[in-house]
């Protein structure tokens, strides 16, 4: 189970942050752009990726759980009703699908807590191109590889022998 970062308020935290971007100068917004942009591998990126990591297996889980004879077009169809979907709505699905009903108990509610934080952060991060304190990328991103990890185990998803691309 992860663990909330000591002393961080993450509804105040994000709210801080919202307002000091919503009230930069353009100028101030270029300066945080830029050194995002310089230092790619950091927190940001890792959280951004974290998070749409568990959104993108949730989606395909819950499109697979769905849809009954999964063929290619069938499931083209149904990725219009779920393109859009936000990740807790779509693990939700996915969990009750499979008889679980409350996210909190299954994943720890801690960790629940810290995904929801993580999305928001994430919707933060990739809407106002900012970056977060660095005590808190730890906590987040970890509770986003718990859930991934618990996704992939509860959907029996077999983990590929090298790294693959769907040909398009």
């Amino acid at each position: 189970m992860t663990c909330a970062a000591p002393g961080v308020d993450y509804e105040a935290d994000l709210a801080t942050i919202r307002t000091r971007y919503v009230t930069a100068t353009p100028r101030q917004r270029l300066s945080i752009i830029r050194q995002r942009l310089s230092d790619h591998h950091f927190g940001p990126n890792r959280l951004v990726t974290a998070v749409s990591a568990v959104e993108a297996l949730a989606r395909s889980l819950a499109m697979h759980t769905s849809t009954s004879t999964k063929t290619k077009a069938e499931l083209s169809a149904a990725y219009a009703a779920y393109r859009h979907r936000k990740p807790e709505g779509l693990i939700r699905e996915y969990l009750e699908a499979k008889g679980i009903s409350d996210p909190k108990v299954f994943f720890a509610e801690d960790t629940w807590l810290l995904f929801g934080y993580a999305v928001k952060y994430r919707n933060l991060l990739a809407h106002e191109c900012t970056y977060l304190g660095i005590a808190k990328f730890p906590t987040l991103i970890e509770a986003c590889e718990e859930i991934l990890a618990s996704l992939v185990k509860l959907g029996r998803v077999r983990e590929p022998r090298a790294l693959y691309l769907p040909k398009e």
